[in-house]
């Protein structure tokens, strides 16, 4: 005897000594004398089971599955476990692990006396060391270690599996408890119906479920899924030999191991499954001939292996939108109060998610992605986009064109989000530019202004004078800003309809210098927006364009509320998850809210339909002439483009950068075409378009509503008075109340007052007109016309010049000095033909329509042409 085996020898002889003589005894009768002795009372032998052997749950695998219920998006799992009962086993399946594992299981009580001792035996006898462990006591200890786990009781886990004498005995009091109490609840008389209907059954289905066969895999479904792309149900007789072969030890005898030398485990493998074969020959499970055509089939020639999609790196189609779903499981409340943990529900409970992701959009997203921007573009820009359902706030696409990669070690991959915010996975965000306006045009409506009404384009430099903002106090302290535009930054007077069609910096700077800044944080945190890196929204003018770095998901929020008549919609994710057992769990709900009026959405809605057909989204309208409404977005220096529309049944937004810091995309080459400069009409414009198109196709063309009266035109307000300003002052006063100011050609001759005075408007100060209309103003001039002084030849005198600025014709001052070439006509009703010249008074005569001869010696005039002396 060698010194090993005189130990282990030594060490069995204590364990039967310490068992001690019934309990022995127990273990040496077969099962029908046990069960005789506990009917007789002497089942208080073996205490009550312990809690880690009732109802323990068992960590299953969970999937995420888009919005039609079986397109699966990834598989997540602690142990990839798929539960199922005893009739979905095949039968060879259960035949096999019973031969090579337990061949006198369904003689045993829990505990195989008959197999401990030939153990004994064998290890005093031979250098083999082989164990006695029947199907319960390995169910007992991987249920012990399941319940430690679950609890996250390392040192359970630990005694559960530890190589000691006093876990073997507590092993076999458990089996043989487990089998007593299972036997009294189901009886131990099995038919030949495949469901459980003895203790027996129960335990093998436990087992079969609970015990490993391959690396991560646990349980029988799980194992014929990914060796053999089946359901456990389905195994022939070679098929589960081989599985059953593999949980002796799981890591030696998988047939899908390979090793660093390249080499493949199959003939390992296949050595193993013939034993099982043999030992199911031995039983008188299968015939010589099956055996004998079994054996000669290579292990390899089985396999059909489906790897799991583990984890959201492995989701081909949306990793992203994957990775979102996995941090609301992780964070939202409803996942996480009442004693449960979003992540262990994840990993461990058994989950079917169905999600709200449609998987022919986010197919067509990926494809226009990737056309537009190839992952290794040079310049390290990325695109992202996600699109909603306008009126749910569900999430149909999410997609970037890069690779998921926790590790972020594989080429052009990332483990960030683009398209969200920094605390669901995505990054510190990006400035959104002039995708923003919306926001402050739904402010500019809801504070009764009009689209039609007019502002200034003109550039001009901000103090802290022009803005409002109640609730913080003076902006711009000691500063001043100056913004500008992509083309001229003298713009003049402009309607907002064409501001916002144009996206021009300086009139919609005018528009916010008429607004509370704190009202328009206030609308944009109503409309959905945020920025991305949690921070508080600043109040500073510059925010108006854009500024605040977001997400594209946070966009897309606020253009789903224009989109759903001024109702803003949270965005959704999942639709419903089921657990293991089938039943519903609760999740998010949808929470919707009125952010805005209707009239105001509808207003916006309107003003971007704008931009489609008149300004820049003009060239790439939708297929079909289906109408949509957007706004481009170019951030400084054009270091971040945007483009976000919709449709009534679609919103979504696409963005262009480079994620890690800010990129001029100018002069630049991007998908092999040369860029002097790229803005969000360039590239994400037509991205958006392209799958807009692709995403609606058979779904019917719908339009928008129209806007009412007074959102296109306002309501009727007092004209200012502006008579007596400077032309500067006048329309300053005319933007402030939106109306369009007018400078008439002809002027009002005032020596006497400063020229370019305004002199009279039309209308009236203190009438009624809608934003919109027009001021009509007249300047003062120290510089008369010349008809003033030389009246043109053939002019009719009865009617006065165009020009004239006088209330009655003609001026009085040609009585007394009328200019060259001008006779005023005088006629005298007291004289009749032929009586004209007669008076000294009279300078006219009708007969001949001349002018009557002056007295002898007269004459000479004062030059002014009319052949008078000022005295006559």
């Amino acid at each position: 005897m060698t010194v090993t085996q005189l130990v282990t020898a030594l060490m069995m002889f204590v364990a039967f000594s310490v068992i001690g003589g019934f309990l022995l005894a127990g273990i040496a009768l077969p099962a029908a004398t046990v069960a005789s002795s506990a009917a007789s009372g002497t089942a208080e032998l073996f205490e009550e089971l312990p809690t880690e052997l009732q109802d323990v749950s068992l960590p299953q695998q969970s999937n995420i599955y888009a919005s039609d219920g079986t397109t699966l998006l990834a598989t997540f799992y602690d142990q990839n476990r798929i539960v199922v009962p005893l009739e979905e086993i095949s039968p060879w399946m259960q035949m096999a692990i019973v031969a090579v594992e337990d061949k006198r299981f369904w003689e045993h009580n829990g505990v195989d006396g008959e197999g401990l001792v030939s153990a004994v035996r064998t290890n005093l006898t031979t250098d083999s060391s082989p164990g006695a462990s029947t199907l319960t006591q390995q169910l007992v200890k991987n249920t012990l270690r399941t319940a430690a786990e679950n609890a996250d009781d390392d040192d359970a886990a630990e005694a559960a599996t530890e190589v000691s004498l006093s876990r073997k005995i507590r092993e076999w009091r458990l089996a043989l408890g487990l089998e007593e109490n299972l036997t009294a609840s189901l009886g131990n008389e099995c038919t030949a119906a495949p469901e459980v209907d003895c203790a027996k059954e129960e335990i093998l289905a436990q087992y079969l479920n609970i015990a490993q066969f391959g690396p991560n895999i646990y349980g029988v479904e799980a194992a014929a899924q990914y060796y053999f792309s089946k359901p456990a149900k389905e195994l022939n007789a070679v098929e589960a030999a081989t599985i059953a072969g593999i949980t002796q030890n799981p890591s030696k005898w998988d047939p899908t191991r390979t090793f660093e030398d390249g080499a493949d485990n199959y003939e390992a493998s296949e050595t193993r499954r013939d034993t099982v074969l043999g030992t199911m020959l031995e039983q008188d499970m299968i015939t010589q001939e099956e055996f004998d055509e079994y054996e000669a089939v290579p292990v390899a020639d089985t396999l059909d292996v489906s790897r799991p999609l583990s984890s959201c790196a492995a989701s081909q189609d949306a990793p992203f939108f994957c990775d979102y779903v996995t941090k609301v499981i992780a964070k939202d409340e409803v996942f996480n109060s009442d004693g449960l943990n979003g992540r262990d529900l994840l990993l461990k409970g058994g989950l079917d998610i169905v999600t709200t992701l449609d998987i022919d959009k986010q197919r067509a997203a990926n494809e226009e992605l990737y056309a537009s921007l190839p992952a290794d573009d040079p310049n390290g820009f990325a695109m992202a986009m996600v699109a909603l359902e306008p009126s749910t706030g569900e999430i149909v696409s999410m997609a970037q064109n890069r690779v998921f990669d926790p590790s972020a070690e594989a080429e052009n991959s990332t483990s960030i989000n683009y398209a969200v915010d920094r605390e669901w996975g995505g990054s510190k965000g990006f400035s959104p530019g002039s995708t923003f306006k919306t926001v402050i045009l739904a402010e500019w409506l809801e504070t009764d202004h009009s689209l039609n009404q007019y502002v200034s384009g003109q550039q001009q430099e901000w103090t802290s004078e022009n803005w409002t903002e109640t609730c913080q106090g003076p902006v711009l302290v000691n500063q001043q800003w100056k913004p500008g535009n992509v083309d001229s930054d003298n713009r003049g007077q402009m309607t907002v309809m064409q501001a916002t069609a144009d996206s021009i910096n300086t009139a919609y700077a005018a528009m916010a210098s008429q607004l509370d800044l704190c009202d328009v944080r206030d609308t944009a945190e109503a409309l959905g927006f945020e920025r991305a890196d949690g921070a508080d929204f600043e109040l500073v003018p510059s925010s108006v364009l854009g500024v605040q770095n977001s997400s594209p998901l946070t966009m897309a929020e606020v253009y789903q509320t224009f989109a759903n008549d001024g109702v803003h919609c949270e965005p959704l994710a999942i639709k419903s998850i089921t657990d293991a057992e089938g039943n519903e769990l609760a999740v998010p709900q949808q929470d919707c809210r009125q952010a805005i009026s209707e009239e105001t959405a509808t207003g916006v809605s309107y003003a971007m339909q704008g931009v489609m057909t008149e300004g820049s989204g003009r060239y790439f309208p939708l297929d079909g002439g289906r109408p949509s409404a957007g706004k481009t977005g170019t951030a400084n220096n054009n270091t971040h483009t945007w483009f976000a529309g919709f449709t009534p049944q679609l919103v979504s937004v696409f963005w262009l950068g480079n994620p890690d810091e800010d990129v001029e995309q100018q002069f630049v080459t991007i998908n092999d075409r040369w860029y002097n400069y790229v803005y969000g009409s360039t590239i994400a414009g037509p991205t958006w378009s392209n799958y807009m198109s692709r995403a609606l196709e058979g779904e019917a063309i719908q339009g928008f509503d129209e806007p009412t009266d007074e959102i296109l035109n306002g309501v009727p307000v007092r004209v200012p008075t502006v008579t007596g300003s400077t032309e500067w002052w006048a329309r300053q006063q005319s933007n402030e109340g939106g109306f369009l100011l007018k400078v008439s050609d002809s002027k009002v001759i005032a020596p006497n007052v400063e020229a370019g005075t305004v002199m009279t408007q039309t209308p009236a100060a203190g009438s009624m007109m809608t934003p919109g209309s027009t001021i009509t103003i007249q300047l003062s001039t120290d510089e008369y016309p010349g008809w003033w002084t030389n009246w043109p030849e053939g002019w009719d005198k009865s009617k006065a010049p165009d020009d004239y600025w006088g209330s009655t014709w003609p001026p009085s001052e040609f009585s007394s000095n009328p200019p060259n070439g001008w006779v005023e006509q005088e006629k005298d009703d007291d004289k009749d033909n032929g009586e004209q010249c007669a008076d000294d008074s009279d300078w006219w005569n009708e007969d001949s329509n001349e002018p009557c001869p002056l007295p002898d010696g007269e004459g000479g005039g004062n030059g002014n042409g009319n052949g008078r002396n000022d005295d006559d």
